[in-house]
Protein backbone atom coordinates (compact mmCIF):
# COMPACT_ATOMS: atom_id res chain seq x y z
CA UNK A 1 0.00 0.00 0.00
CA UNK A 2 1.46 3.53 -1.38
CA UNK A 3 0.68 6.48 1.47
CA UNK A 4 1.18 10.26 1.36
CA UNK A 5 1.70 12.51 4.59
CA UNK A 6 1.42 16.07 4.30
CA UNK A 7 2.57 18.82 6.77
CA UNK A 8 3.24 22.53 5.57
CA UNK A 9 4.70 23.27 9.25
CA UNK A 10 7.89 22.13 10.44
CA UNK A 11 6.96 21.58 14.04
CA UNK A 12 4.56 18.77 12.52
CA UNK A 13 7.68 17.02 11.22
CA UNK A 14 7.59 14.93 14.60
CA UNK A 15 4.40 13.70 14.21
CA UNK A 16 5.05 12.99 10.52
CA UNK A 17 7.77 10.74 11.68
CA UNK A 18 5.99 8.80 13.83
CA UNK A 19 2.92 8.38 11.42
CA UNK A 20 5.96 7.74 8.81
CA UNK A 21 7.41 4.75 10.98
CA UNK A 22 4.12 3.24 11.88
CA UNK A 23 3.38 2.83 8.16
CA UNK A 24 7.06 1.47 7.90
CA UNK A 25 6.92 -1.13 9.85
CA UNK A 26 4.04 -2.61 8.20
CA UNK A 27 6.34 -2.03 5.02
CA UNK A 28 3.98 0.19 3.29
CA UNK A 29 5.38 2.68 0.74
CA UNK A 30 5.63 5.51 2.57
CA UNK A 31 6.31 9.22 1.21
CA UNK A 32 5.98 12.36 3.12
CA UNK A 33 5.95 16.31 2.11
CA UNK A 34 6.95 19.71 4.11
CA UNK A 35 7.57 23.10 2.80
CA UNK A 36 10.86 24.34 2.52
CA UNK A 37 9.79 27.64 3.91
CA UNK A 38 10.46 27.69 7.81
CA UNK A 39 7.24 29.23 9.60
CA UNK A 40 9.35 29.71 13.03
CA UNK A 41 12.20 31.48 11.64
CA UNK A 42 10.52 32.46 8.35
CA UNK A 43 13.38 31.65 6.09
CA UNK A 44 13.65 29.43 3.60
CA UNK A 45 15.84 25.54 4.71
CA UNK A 46 17.02 23.27 3.09
CA UNK A 47 17.10 20.54 5.72
CA UNK A 48 14.31 18.28 6.48
CA UNK A 49 14.33 14.86 8.71
CA UNK A 50 14.86 11.67 6.84
CA UNK A 51 12.08 10.19 4.57
CA UNK A 52 10.28 14.03 4.46
CA UNK A 53 10.75 15.68 1.14
CA UNK A 54 10.69 19.48 0.74
CA UNK A 55 8.22 21.44 -1.26
CA UNK A 56 8.91 25.29 -2.39
CA UNK A 57 6.89 27.62 -1.02
CA UNK A 58 6.02 31.05 -0.82
CA UNK A 59 7.27 33.21 2.10
CA UNK A 60 5.68 35.85 4.16
CA UNK A 61 6.95 38.08 6.72
CA UNK A 62 3.57 37.96 9.24
CA UNK A 63 1.50 35.08 10.96
CA UNK A 64 -1.59 37.23 10.53
CA UNK A 65 -1.93 38.05 7.28
CA UNK A 66 -2.75 37.70 3.64
CA UNK A 67 0.49 36.75 2.61
CA UNK A 68 0.38 33.31 4.93
CA UNK A 69 -2.53 32.54 3.66
CA UNK A 70 -1.30 33.14 -0.59
CA UNK A 71 1.51 30.86 0.66
CA UNK A 72 -0.48 27.80 2.35
CA UNK A 73 -3.07 28.12 -0.94
CA UNK A 74 0.37 27.72 -2.97
CA UNK A 75 1.35 25.16 -0.92
CA UNK A 76 -1.46 22.90 -1.17
CA UNK A 77 -1.65 23.19 -4.91
CA UNK A 78 1.72 22.07 -5.20
CA UNK A 79 1.80 19.25 -2.96
CA UNK A 80 -1.26 17.64 -4.67
CA UNK A 81 -0.04 18.30 -8.20
CA UNK A 82 3.21 16.07 -7.30
CA UNK A 83 0.25 13.65 -5.97
CA UNK A 84 -0.99 13.83 -9.65
CA UNK A 85 2.76 12.03 -10.81
CA UNK A 86 2.42 9.45 -8.33
CA UNK A 87 -1.13 8.58 -6.57
CA UNK A 88 -1.17 7.17 -3.47
CA UNK A 89 -3.82 4.55 -2.00
CA UNK A 90 -4.12 6.84 1.11
CA UNK A 91 -2.87 10.67 2.54
CA UNK A 92 -3.06 10.96 5.85
CA UNK A 93 -3.05 15.23 5.85
CA UNK A 94 -2.31 17.24 8.79
CA UNK A 95 -3.98 20.80 9.02
CA UNK A 96 -3.72 23.64 9.42
CA UNK A 97 -3.03 24.47 7.07
CA UNK A 98 -6.97 24.40 6.25
CA UNK A 99 -6.43 24.75 2.43
CA UNK A 100 -4.97 21.65 2.30
CA UNK A 101 -8.07 20.04 3.37
CA UNK A 102 -9.79 22.52 0.38
CA UNK A 103 -7.27 20.66 -2.49
CA UNK A 104 -7.79 17.01 -0.95
CA UNK A 105 -11.67 17.65 -1.64
CA UNK A 106 -10.93 18.23 -5.36
CA UNK A 107 -7.81 15.69 -5.44
CA UNK A 108 -10.69 12.94 -4.21
CA UNK A 109 -13.16 14.29 -7.10
CA UNK A 110 -10.69 13.53 -9.36
CA UNK A 111 -9.37 10.24 -7.83
CA UNK A 112 -12.62 9.10 -5.87
CA UNK A 113 -10.29 5.06 -4.96
CA UNK A 114 -7.77 7.57 -2.93
CA UNK A 115 -8.89 7.80 0.88
CA UNK A 116 -7.92 10.93 2.69
CA UNK A 117 -7.52 10.75 6.77
CA UNK A 118 -7.77 14.65 7.91
CA UNK A 119 -5.40 15.32 11.08
CA UNK A 120 -6.65 18.27 12.89
CA UNK A 121 -3.66 19.41 15.43
CA UNK A 122 -5.35 23.02 16.08
CA UNK A 123 -7.79 24.85 15.08
CA UNK A 124 -7.81 28.01 13.17
CA UNK A 125 -8.97 30.40 13.95
CA UNK A 126 -11.06 28.91 17.24
CA UNK A 127 -7.07 28.62 18.79
CA UNK A 128 -6.50 32.44 18.16
CA UNK A 129 -7.20 34.94 21.47
CA UNK A 130 -10.64 35.58 22.12
CA UNK A 131 -9.63 39.47 21.40
CA UNK A 132 -9.33 39.33 17.98
CA UNK A 133 -12.54 39.68 15.91
CA UNK A 134 -12.55 36.08 14.12
CA UNK A 135 -15.66 36.91 11.91
CA UNK A 136 -13.19 39.23 9.97
CA UNK A 137 -10.80 38.30 7.15
CA UNK A 138 -8.53 35.94 7.43
CA UNK A 139 -10.36 34.49 10.14
CA UNK A 140 -13.24 33.93 8.68
CA UNK A 141 -11.46 32.14 5.37
CA UNK A 142 -9.68 30.02 7.62
CA UNK A 143 -12.65 28.62 9.36
CA UNK A 144 -15.08 28.61 6.58
CA UNK A 145 -12.54 26.57 4.07
CA UNK A 146 -12.01 23.76 6.86
CA UNK A 147 -15.68 23.52 7.32
CA UNK A 148 -16.79 23.34 4.11
CA UNK A 149 -14.43 21.08 3.03
CA UNK A 150 -13.84 18.45 5.77
CA UNK A 151 -16.40 15.90 4.62
CA UNK A 152 -14.27 15.24 2.27
CA UNK A 153 -12.16 12.78 4.81
CA UNK A 154 -12.59 9.42 4.95
CA UNK A 155 -11.89 9.73 8.78
CA UNK A 156 -10.77 12.38 10.99
CA UNK A 157 -8.11 12.43 13.72
CA UNK A 158 -8.11 15.10 16.14
CA UNK A 159 -5.33 16.28 18.85
CA UNK A 160 -7.21 16.13 21.33
CA UNK A 161 -10.91 15.48 22.67
CA UNK A 162 -11.78 19.14 23.02
CA UNK A 163 -11.58 19.95 19.21
CA UNK A 164 -14.36 17.62 18.65
CA UNK A 165 -17.25 19.52 19.80
CA UNK A 166 -16.27 21.54 17.06
CA UNK A 167 -15.36 18.92 14.40
CA UNK A 168 -18.34 17.24 15.28
CA UNK A 169 -20.45 19.82 13.62
CA UNK A 170 -18.28 19.74 10.47
CA UNK A 171 -18.04 16.32 9.89
CA UNK A 172 -20.55 13.20 10.44
CA UNK A 173 -18.20 10.61 10.64
CA UNK A 174 -16.01 8.96 13.32
CA UNK A 175 -13.27 11.67 15.01
CA UNK A 176 -10.11 9.58 16.76
CA UNK A 177 -8.48 11.12 19.22
CA UNK A 178 -4.28 10.64 18.76
CA UNK A 179 -2.10 12.90 21.30
CA UNK A 180 1.05 14.38 20.70
CA UNK A 181 3.44 11.58 21.71
CA UNK A 182 7.19 11.21 22.41
CA UNK A 183 10.06 9.13 21.46
CA UNK A 184 11.41 8.84 25.21
CA UNK A 185 9.87 5.81 26.40
CA UNK A 186 13.26 5.10 28.23
CA UNK A 187 12.94 7.91 30.80
CA UNK A 188 14.39 6.76 34.32
CA UNK A 189 12.46 9.13 37.00
CA UNK A 190 14.84 9.09 40.35
CA UNK A 191 13.12 11.94 42.31
CA UNK A 192 14.72 13.68 45.00
CA UNK A 193 13.22 16.69 45.92
CA UNK A 194 13.69 18.45 49.05
CA UNK A 195 10.15 18.71 50.76
CA UNK A 196 11.06 21.75 52.83
CA UNK A 197 10.79 23.68 49.63
CA UNK A 198 8.60 23.72 46.80
CA UNK A 199 10.77 23.39 43.51
CA UNK A 200 8.78 23.77 40.55
CA UNK A 201 9.63 23.82 36.81
CA UNK A 202 8.60 25.59 33.66
CA UNK A 203 9.45 23.93 30.20
CA UNK A 204 8.56 25.07 27.00
CA UNK A 205 8.32 28.53 24.67
CA UNK A 206 8.17 31.68 26.76
CA UNK A 207 5.94 33.87 24.96
CA UNK A 208 2.59 35.65 25.02
CA UNK A 209 0.02 32.91 25.09
CA UNK A 210 1.05 31.25 28.20
CA UNK A 211 -0.08 34.15 31.31
CA UNK A 212 3.10 35.46 33.39
CA UNK A 213 1.08 37.25 35.55
CA UNK A 214 -1.00 34.70 36.77
CA UNK A 215 1.94 32.46 37.27
CA UNK A 216 3.61 34.86 39.13
CA UNK A 217 0.14 35.19 41.63
CA UNK A 218 0.48 31.89 42.08
CA UNK A 219 4.01 31.33 43.18
CA UNK A 220 3.59 33.80 45.53
CA UNK A 221 0.72 32.14 47.00
CA UNK A 222 2.76 29.35 48.09
CA UNK A 223 3.39 28.63 51.54
CA UNK A 224 6.87 28.02 51.72
CA UNK A 225 9.51 28.84 49.47
CA UNK A 226 9.76 28.13 46.14
CA UNK A 227 12.06 27.52 43.22
CA UNK A 228 11.42 27.99 39.72
CA UNK A 229 13.54 26.10 37.34
CA UNK A 230 13.05 27.05 33.63
CA UNK A 231 13.45 25.35 31.17
CA UNK A 232 12.88 27.62 27.23
CA UNK A 233 12.63 30.23 25.37
CA UNK A 234 11.10 32.69 23.83
CA UNK A 235 10.03 36.70 23.78
CA UNK A 236 8.83 37.04 26.49
CA UNK A 237 11.11 35.15 28.27
CA UNK A 238 13.39 38.40 30.40
CA UNK A 239 9.79 39.18 31.39
CA UNK A 240 9.02 35.65 32.57
CA UNK A 241 12.39 35.82 34.43
CA UNK A 242 12.06 39.48 35.77
CA UNK A 243 8.72 38.84 37.38
CA UNK A 244 9.19 35.35 38.45
CA UNK A 245 12.07 36.55 40.54
CA UNK A 246 10.76 39.21 42.47
CA UNK A 247 8.54 36.08 44.18
CA UNK A 248 10.60 33.08 44.17
CA UNK A 249 14.06 32.17 43.44
CA UNK A 250 14.77 31.46 39.39
CA UNK A 251 17.06 29.10 38.14
CA UNK A 252 17.22 29.89 34.28
CA UNK A 253 18.61 26.77 32.05
CA UNK A 254 17.66 28.12 28.70
CA UNK A 255 16.88 25.67 26.05
CA UNK A 256 18.04 22.01 26.44
CA UNK A 257 17.53 19.09 23.97
CA UNK A 258 19.16 16.34 26.10
CA UNK A 259 16.98 14.37 27.80
CA UNK A 260 19.45 13.06 30.76
CA UNK A 261 19.98 16.78 31.55
CA UNK A 262 16.04 17.07 31.20
CA UNK A 263 15.85 14.62 33.66
CA UNK A 264 18.39 16.23 36.21
CA UNK A 265 16.13 19.09 36.87
CA UNK A 266 12.77 17.47 36.61
CA UNK A 267 13.65 14.67 38.98
CA UNK A 268 14.51 18.16 41.91
CA UNK A 269 10.81 19.29 41.35
CA UNK A 270 7.52 18.63 42.39
CA UNK A 271 5.63 20.24 39.64
CA UNK A 272 5.20 21.20 36.51
CA UNK A 273 3.70 24.87 34.98
CA UNK A 274 0.83 24.58 32.60
CA UNK A 275 -0.60 28.13 33.24
CA UNK A 276 -2.17 29.73 29.42
CA UNK A 277 -4.23 32.50 28.97
CA UNK A 278 -7.61 31.80 29.52
CA UNK A 279 -8.66 33.52 26.04
CA UNK A 280 -7.71 30.32 23.93
CA UNK A 281 -8.95 27.25 22.79
CA UNK A 282 -6.37 24.94 23.95
CA UNK A 283 -7.49 21.36 25.04
CA UNK A 284 -3.46 19.78 25.61
CA UNK A 285 -0.32 21.02 25.34
CA UNK A 286 3.02 19.44 24.70
CA UNK A 287 4.38 20.32 28.05
CA UNK A 288 2.73 18.23 29.61
CA UNK A 289 3.74 15.20 27.86
CA UNK A 290 7.52 15.99 28.95
CA UNK A 291 6.18 16.81 32.93
CA UNK A 292 3.83 13.59 32.83
CA UNK A 293 6.73 11.38 31.15
CA UNK A 294 8.96 11.75 34.23
CA UNK A 295 6.15 11.64 36.73
CA UNK A 296 5.64 15.40 37.23
CA UNK A 297 2.04 16.27 38.49
CA UNK A 298 0.95 19.85 36.93
CA UNK A 299 -0.44 23.34 37.60
CA UNK A 300 -2.99 23.19 35.29
CA UNK A 301 -5.15 26.33 33.91
CA UNK A 302 -6.01 24.48 30.55
CA UNK A 303 -9.68 23.11 30.24
CA UNK A 304 -10.83 20.02 28.14
CA UNK A 305 -8.32 17.35 27.82
CA UNK A 306 -5.62 18.30 30.62
CA UNK A 307 -8.38 19.39 33.26
CA UNK A 308 -10.17 16.05 32.71
CA UNK A 309 -6.49 14.02 33.06
CA UNK A 310 -5.88 16.10 35.81
CA UNK A 311 -9.23 15.04 37.86
CA UNK A 312 -9.63 11.70 36.91
CA UNK A 313 -5.59 10.60 37.28
CA UNK A 314 -4.90 12.65 40.53
CA UNK A 315 -2.20 14.23 38.25
CA UNK A 316 -1.60 17.47 39.75
CA UNK A 317 -3.88 20.63 40.17
CA UNK A 318 -6.72 22.83 38.37
CA UNK A 319 -6.51 25.79 39.14
CA UNK A 320 -9.79 27.89 39.72
CA UNK A 321 -9.65 31.91 39.53
CA UNK A 322 -9.10 31.93 43.57
CA UNK A 323 -6.97 28.48 43.75
CA UNK A 324 -4.09 29.08 45.78
CA UNK A 325 -1.05 26.73 45.37
CA UNK A 326 -1.31 23.60 48.03
CA UNK A 327 2.08 22.40 48.50
CA UNK A 328 0.94 19.32 50.81
CA UNK A 329 -1.01 18.16 47.34
CA UNK A 330 1.66 18.31 44.79
CA UNK A 331 4.35 17.06 47.54
CA UNK A 332 1.67 13.82 47.73
CA UNK A 333 1.54 13.45 43.88
CA UNK A 334 5.28 13.46 43.28
CA UNK A 335 5.73 10.59 45.66
CA UNK A 336 3.27 8.70 43.63
CA UNK A 337 4.71 9.59 40.35
CA UNK A 338 4.65 6.09 38.96
CA UNK A 339 0.47 6.98 38.55
CA UNK A 340 1.51 10.15 36.79
CA UNK A 341 3.96 7.73 34.51
CA UNK A 342 1.30 5.62 33.91
CA UNK A 343 -1.10 8.09 32.44
CA UNK A 344 2.00 9.13 30.20
CA UNK A 345 2.67 5.50 29.22
CA UNK A 346 -1.18 5.23 28.35
CA UNK A 347 -1.43 7.78 25.47
CA UNK A 348 1.56 10.02 24.97
CA UNK A 349 4.46 7.34 23.73
CA UNK A 350 5.81 6.65 20.40
CA UNK A 351 4.09 3.37 21.10
CA UNK A 352 0.92 4.47 21.84
CA UNK A 353 0.66 7.37 18.98
CA UNK A 354 1.46 4.46 16.66
CA UNK A 355 -0.97 1.70 17.96
CA UNK A 356 -3.90 4.37 17.14
CA UNK A 357 -2.38 5.78 13.85
CA UNK A 358 -2.57 2.06 12.61
CA UNK A 359 -6.08 1.38 13.75
CA UNK A 360 -6.87 4.33 11.99
CA UNK A 361 -5.53 3.48 9.08
CA UNK A 362 -6.90 0.03 9.27
CA UNK A 363 -10.75 1.23 9.86
CA UNK A 364 -10.10 3.22 6.86
CA UNK A 365 -8.93 1.21 4.18
CA UNK A 366 -10.85 -2.33 5.02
Amino acid sequence: MKITIVTCFESNEERVNFIYDACKARNYEVKAYSSDFSHIHKQVRTKAPDGITLVKTKSYKKNLSFGRIFSHMQFAKDVFALLEEDVPDLIWLIAPANSLIKEAKKYKNRHPGVKVIVDIIDMWPESLPVSLNKDLLPFAIWRDVRAKNIGCADAVVSECDMYQTILKKEYDGKITTIYWARDNEDIVNEPRTDDSVLSLVYIGSINNIIDIDRIVDVLSSADRKVILHVIGEGESTDSFLEKASKVCEVVYHGAIRDEKKKSQIFDQCHAGINIYREDLYIGFTTKCIDYFAHGLPIINTIKGDTWRMVKERDAGIDLEKDTVLDSETLIRQRKGHEKIVELYNENFTKKAFCERCLEVIDEVMK
